[in-house]
């Protein structure tokens, strides 16, 4: 018997064994299409040209059934997805938290802190039929103390916001709303063939007084080439400024959008509260290329909505 003979038998055999199982319960559906990030409510600056950029690509599920007592984790599902759930009745109600790529790792998937929970009520499974959500929407829960950095490249140089990029390498490209991530605005790094690194940095240091906050960069690119994360910062009050790399970036044709971890580097600086964000644009295969961003966001979880 092959390997495929065998694994029909024993779906045969699971499949019986459930038709002579008096508690089986044939189950019904549920479908999610896609979670959208939108503005929140009454906070204007979530409402800002590129804020709401995003990467949902999966999330975790969660229910409390009429008459229950116990919330069911149902799973984390990739979208868009249609799966079984072994229930047929009322919902007290149905948890759906958005979960993002760390650091871009597909296998690496996790509720995003600073995104909002959909709580759905009055809700009714169906043996057999399929109950369709299709598109949800969350917000942004972060308050406007912990955005320690948003900059969605719709300035000039001169007027940029205080967060903007170190110019002396970056090319801001003003009115080009057909090669931007989103609105109008975005920069870009060049590296010829004779360079093997472009650096660029954030031009201001971030204070993080919480050891136990949570700390991301989110960004978008759009790159031929692959570029460098660093965080700058103290070991000790009074130790000299060292550097560490958070991670590369591989190239990518399209616009993505990416979370980028930055507490597994702090804890490398003890947590010390002020440090700075670098970037290196790389050259690995001696050709010259380019690299785009767009919609930089720094957050942190010491201040949430």
């Amino acid at each position: 018997m092959n390997l495929r003979q065998l694994i029909v038998a024993m779906t045969a055999t699971l499949l019986l064994a459930s038709c002579n199982n008096e508690d089986f319960v044939a189950p019904s559906f549920l479908n999610i299409d896609a979670i959208r990030l939108v503005p929140t409510p009454g906070v204007p600056y979530t409402a800002a040209e590129g804020f709401c950029s995003a990467d949902i690509v999966s999330c975790y599920v969660e229910a409390l059934y009429k008459g229950g007592t116990k919330v069911e984790m149902l799973g984390l599902y990739q979208l868009p997805f249609t799966a079984p759930v072994l229930y047929n009745g009322e919902v007290e109600y149905l948890v759906v938290s958005p979960a993002v790529k760390i650091s871009g790792i597909s296998g690496l998937q996790s509720y995003y802190p600073f995104y909002t929970r959909d709580t759905l009520r009055g809700l009714t499974l169906t043996t057999g039929d399929t109950l369709r959500l299709d598109t949800l929407s969350v917000m942004h829960r972060v308050a406007r103390k912990g955005i320690l950095l948003f900059e969605p490249f719709e300035y000039s140089p001169e007027t940029a916001t205080e967060g903007s990029l170190s110019v002396d390498s970056i090319q801001w490209h003003r009115d080009a709303p057909a090669e931007a991530c989103s609105g109008r605005g975005y920069a870009s790094v060049h590296v010829p063939d004779t360079l093997i690194t472009v650096p660029f940095s954030i031009k201001r240091d971030f204070v993080v007084n919480d050891p136990t906050a949570i700390i991301y960069l989110e960004l978008d690119s759009r790159s031929d080439i692959p570029f460098e994360v660093y965080m700058h910062a103290r070991s000790s009050s009074g130790g000299a400024i060292e550097r560490q790399r958070v991670m590369v970036v591989n190239p990518s044709s399209e616009w993505r959008h990416i979370y980028i971890n930055l507490g597994r580097t702090w804890a490398a600086f003890n947590y010390y509260p002020t440090f700075r964000v670098s970037f290196s644009a790389l050259n690995v295969e001696g050709k010259e290329g380019d690299l785009r961003l767009d919609n930089l966001k720094l957050v942190t979880t010491s201040a949430l909505l």
